[in-house]
C-alpha cells in the first residue's frame, strides 16, 4: 500500500501522511484519522525508502555473544521495545562468543553505515580498543564497563558478594565457586573477586574454598562440579557465575548422591526464568538485563539525534552500573 492510497482512505493529503509518518507536526484531527487508517490496513511505512530519502539510516545493529541465553534474550527484548517505537529497525549478529566474528561484525556494521551500535560485550582485546577509538557510528556497549565507549553495566562483583554472603548466613562454611574464564573482566574477574571478598570479610579459611573457571554451558557447571568432587572436597555451599552454571552443578550434585539444599546450597547470578524451572528453584541475584537494553537503547538514539544536529560538538563518554536483587528461592 502507497501513502497516496492511505491518503485518499483518510481524506488528507499525502504531505499529511508524511508528516505524520515522519513525526512532523500536522493537526489532531488529521492525525487521528490517518492513525485508523493505518491501524486498519495495517500499513507498516518502508523504513529503508524513507532512510535513502532523508539520506540517514534508521538501522540499529546489535551484536551479541549468543542467542540461547535468558541474559540476551532479555537484553534484546529491552532494545527492541525502545526501538520499536521510535521507528528503528534492528540488524542483528551472533557471534557465537568469538570475539574474531565480533570485530568482523563491528567493522562491517560500520561500513554499512548504519545509525549506531548495541554491543553485548565479553571480552575486550587489543583491536577492540583500536576499533573503539577510531569508530565514527555512535555506540553503547552493554556488560561490560570500558572506558573509551559508552557503557551501561551491571554491578557483578558487590552482586557475587551479596549471593556469596547470603549462602555464608545460612551456614555454609565449605564454600565452591564455579565461575567463568576471566578474559571476561566482569563475569568472569569481578564475580570471582566478590566471591573472594565475602569469604574474607566472613572470617573464613582460603583453604576451606575452592574455585574452577570455564565457559558458559550448563555442562561446564557439570564437569566443573564433578571435578571438584573428584578431588576429594565436598562444599555445603556453590556459588555459580551465572544461573545456567548453577543447572549443571545441581544436575552433577544430584547425581553423585547430594540433597540440595539440605547437603549443599546453590545459589547463582543472572535472575532469567530458567531458575524458576530448576529443581529444587534456584536462588540467585537477579541482574536488570531487559533494562539495561532499554537504557541502552535510549542512550544510543539520544547520541544519534544529538550528532544528527550537532554533528562538530563531541559528546562525552558516559558509564552507568545497574544494580541487582537478592532472589530468595529453595536451593538455599
Amino acid at each position: 500500500m502507497k501513502i497516496s492510497e492511505i491518503a485518499k482512505l483518510a481524506g488528507v493529503s499525502s504531505a499529511a501522511v508524511s508528516r505524520y509518518i515522519n513525526g512532523g507536526s500536522i493537526s489532531e484531527e488529521k492525525k487521528q484519522k490517518i492513525k485508523k487508517v493505518i491501524e486498519e490496513t495495517g500499513y507498516v511505512p518502508n523504513l529503508t525508502a524513507r532512510s535513502l530519502r532523508q539520506q540517514r539510516s534508521d538501522n540499529i545493529g546489535i551484536i551479541v555473544p549468543r542467542i540461547n541465553s535468558d541474559s540476551v534474550g532479555n537484553l534484546i527484548e529491552g532494545v527492541s521495545s525502545v526501538l520499536n517505537k521510535a521507528g528503528y529497525m534492528a540488524i542483528f549478529g551472533n557471534t557465537e562468543n568469538n570475539e574474531k566474528r565480533e570485530i568482523e561484525y563491528l567493522r562491517m556494521m560500520q561500513e554499512t553505515k548504519l545509525a549506531g551500535i548495541i554491543l553485548m560485550g565479553t571480552v575486550f582485546t587489543s583491536e577492540h580498543d583500536r576499533i573503539f577509538r577510531d569508530i565514527k557510528l555512535p555506540i553503547v556497549v552493554c556488560g561490560q564497563n570500558h572506558p573509551a565507549v559508552n557503557c551501561i553495566y551491571h554491578d557483578d562483583r558487590n552482586a557475587a558478594k551479596e549471593i556469596t554472603s547470603y549462602l555464608i548466613q545460612k551456614g555454609r562454611r565449605r564454600l565452591a565457586y564455579v565461575g567463568i574464564t576471566e578474559t571476561d573482566v566482569c563475569v568472569g574477574l569481578n564475580r570471582r573477586l566478590g566471591v573472594e571478598e565475602a569469604v574474607t570479610e566472613a572470617g573464613l579459611d582460603m583453604s576451606s574454598f575452592v574455585r574452577t573457571e570455564g565457559f558458559f554451558h550448563a555442562e561446564e557447571g557439570y564437569i566443573n562440579m564433578k571435578r571438584i568432587l573428584d578431588s576429594g572436597f565436598v562444599p555445603d555451599g556453590v556459588v555459580c557465575a551465572t544461573d545456567t552454571l548453577a543447572a549443571g552443578v545441581m544436575k552433577a550434585l544430584r547425581e553423585s548422591g547430594y540433597s540440595i539444599p539440605n547437603d549443599v546450597s546453590v545459589g547463582g547470578i543472572g535472575g532469567g526464568s530458567a531458575g524458576l524451572i530448576m529443581y529444587p528453584s534456584l536462588t540467585t541475584v537477579r541482574l536488570f538485563h531487559r533494562e539495561s537494553g532499554e537504557r541502552a537503547a535510549h542512550l544510543l538514539l539520544s547520541i544519534i539525534e544529538h550528532y544528527r544536529e550537532n554533528p562538530d560538538r563531541k559528546l562525552p563518554v558516559t558509564h552507568s552500573m545497574l544494580g541487582y536483587e537478592l532472589v530468595e528461592r529453595e536451593s538455599v
